[in-house]
């Protein structure tokens, strides 16, 4: 009874492109946060 294991498919490019675009989101969001704040 030996299951063959398939080789699993590499995730690092999907990691290293949600990871830069969950950077770009979080400086595009301070960005918009200082100019509301530099606004009062």
């Amino acid at each position: 009874m030996s299951k063959k294991r398939e080789k699993e498919p590499d995730l690092k490019g999907t990691l290293y492109s949600v990871g830069f675009l969950g950077i770009f989101i979080l400086v595009t969001w301070f960005m918009a946060f200082y100019l509301f704040i530099d606004r009062f």
